[in-house]
């Protein structure tokens, strides 16, 4: 009740001044935030900012989006590097938020303005521990404010599994055959995206997820060498994934946006490495037959040895805004910021059904959703992995740039032949020593 009445608070107050300074307020006198990111995609933010923009007519969001890898990444670095940066910039927890930490403020004075001195404690587990992820040890800053935070799975074609007789796979065994049989039917298996280094991130994480809920991070964080039996094990599993032909041919040279999606949307792969962002495609004007009909559904990773369990919900925030150093006026950039995570925007973005918000107590307003056969299909798949979020998820992020990049490195060279899996532990190991 007390998240509602928050909530609450904040789009009245946005609608009241709306009503109040529409009429004196002209475009040329408005204040403009200048706002990069690559999320949520634009139809759902053009929403979230015209939604704040009509509740808050003095301020106007420059906004600019792009594909995150290479684009985002690389024009994040050369503006860095020319102190160049937005107002607003989109970042992910961990690693990526403090390569980019020396040019943020630090919103915990704001956030407490906002929700009070316990703001931190609505949000669910995971979100609270990736507020301040990879901050040096004293720093209790937050860079970021979440706005969305994500499940990861395997998403699969319905439709096309019942065309070819193929249940959903409960164990690795199934999970192999039913790869073959989409080879042999002309699909691909479960495609991966190898040139994109978070998909890497992300399968390594499940396959440790099968060993232990805490093998990742415990490595991440020194509690365990990243050369222990444990780790070895799960790079094990996860070359065998590829060895056994459940990726499909020339994954490492494949993105999953956007080569994997195109793909997958045609009914060209059977399955894929998503989320719970993936219910994002029913809200769309133009859609194909398979989306209008939600012909979707997910699992999570079959166990890949005798001697482990099946992968846990991974994930956490997907993504966060942060206000830069170079922001003249962060006052508005945070009325923006607040907007997006928690009022009239982020009820756009709940709308698309882009991603969960990380903010509780916000659900999609199915009213003001386009109507096709598959609605209730969508929302159903949407809100059952909201409850997976909220029942506990293994996080998906590194702490730090180093690592994640060892990470990535590893597991393209132990997928594409140019490291064993104890050369693969042994280069994030040296990365780690050397920090």
């Amino acid at each position: 009740m007390k998240n509602k009445k928050m909530v609450s608070m904040i789009l009245v107050g946005a609608m009241l001044g709306c009503s109040l300074g529409a009429a004196t307020v002209s475009a040329a006198d408005a204040e403009t935030i200048s706002m990069w990111t690559w999320s949520p995609i634009t139809r759902t933010a053009e929403k979230m900012i015209g939604a704040f923009e009509e509740a808050n007519p003095d301020i106007k969001i420059d906004y600019t989006n792009y594909n995150y890898n290479p684009e985002y990444l690389q024009a994040l670095s050369a503006a860095s590097a020319s102190d160049n940066l937005p107002d607003i910039v989109a970042l992910q927890p961990g690693s990526l938020t403090q390569t980019y930490s020396d040019y943020l403020i630090d919103l915990t004075d704001y956030a407490k303005k906002e929700w009070g001195d316990d703001w931190e404690s609505v949000y669910d587990n995971v979100t609270q521990s990736q507020l301040t992820l990879g901050n040096a040890e004293g720093d209790e800053s937050h860079y970021i404010l979440p706005i969305e935070t994500q499940d990861i799975y395997v998403e699969y074609n319905k439709t096309l599994f019942d065309e070819l007789g193929l249940k959903t796979p409960t164990t690795y065994d199934e999970l192999v055959a039913v790869s073959q049989t989409l080879r042999d039917k002309g699909y691909a298996p479960l495609f991966f995206g190898g040139a994109d280094g978070w998909q890497h991130v992300n399968l390594l994480i499940m396959c440790t997820s099968q060993i232990s809920d805490t093998l990742f991070d415990d490595c991440q964080y020194g509690k365990k060498e990243w050369t222990s039996d444990e780790m070895k094990q799960a790079m094990t599993n996860y070359k065998k994934l590829f060895d056994d032909g459940v990726m499909q041919d020339g994954s490492l040279s494949s993105t999953s946006y956007s080569d994997g999606t195109t793909l997958f949307l045609a009914g060209q792969a059977g399955m894929m490495l998503l989320g719970s962002w993936w219910a994002q495609e029913y809200t769309a004007e133009d859609v194909s037959d398979a989306v209008a009909n939600w012909d979707y559904d997910y699992f999570y990773l079959p166990a890949i040895s005798e001697d482990v369990s099946d992968s846990k919900p991974i994930g956490g925030v997907d993504f966060g805004y942060g206000i830069t150093k170079n922001c003249k006026n962060p006052e508005a950039a945070w009325k923006a910021l607040a907007s997006f995570a928690a009022g009239e925007g982020a009820q756009e973005i709940a709308n698309d059904m882009n991603n969960h918000l990380s903010y509780p107590n916000i659900e999609p307003d199915t009213s003001a959703m386009i109507e096709r056969e598959g609605l209730q299909n969508a929302v159903d798949e949407f809100n059952r992995s909201g409850k997976d979020i909220a029942s506990g998820l293994v996080n998906q992020r590194i702490a730090e740039p180093t690592i994640e990049t060892a990470v990535q490195e590893a597991m393209q060279g132990l997928v594409g032949g140019t490291y064993s899996v104890d050369e693969a532990a042994q280069h994030i190991q040296d990365a780690q020593d050397a920090l």
